[in-house]
């Protein structure tokens, strides 16, 4: 299964106009989330898929303040995990958790004045994978020991 939801021209539009990309973001983030909140986990995927890469569009081009594009980056990757995992696709849930670990790493070296938002979205995420590691559904996805040692590297 792919991890990329957005085609080449659709990225490159939403990068030139951070108005768009906002939008873009919103629309999906909502239909995917009134999908998910009725279990509709495969027609939400495409629709938060997009959200998530936006909302990494969004910090790429400063289209909003960081701490906000930090809060819908971790918000539209915790609740894409959780349609992945719901869907029994847990390599892929796993993938977006450290590409979402990794980019907000990124953003630590880049704006170091934001760490205690970062620190906390970091945080955030982790303890939603812990949370989506309780559950019945799911299989093989640890992020416990991995993501605590990320954290003892950041500080």
């Amino acid at each position: 299964m792919k991890l990329r939801f957005l085609c080449g021209a659709h990225r490159a539009e939403l990068t030139r106009s951070p108005g768009k990309a906002i939008t873009c973001w919103q629309d999906g983030f909502d239909t995917g989330q009134l999908l998910s909140e009725q279990k509709m986990w495969q027609e939400a995927l495409p629709h938060l898929g997009c959200a998530f890469e936006t909302s990494e569009i969004m910090i790429a081009t400063a289209a909003i303040e960081p701490v906000s594009a930090y809060e819908l980056f971790t918000s539209s990757a915790a609740l894409l995990m959780e349609a992945f995992g719901e869907l029994g696709y847990a390599e892929q849930r796993q993938n977006i958790y450290w590409i979402t670990v990794k980019r907000l790493n990124r953003e630590l070296s880049c704006n170091p004045q934001a760490e205690a938002s970062i620190n906390k979205n970091l945080n955030d995420l982790y303890q939603h994978g812990q949370k989506l590691d309780s559950s019945p559904y799911q299989s093989d996805f640890s992020v416990s020991r991995t993501h605590q040692h990320t954290l003892d590297a950041i500080h």
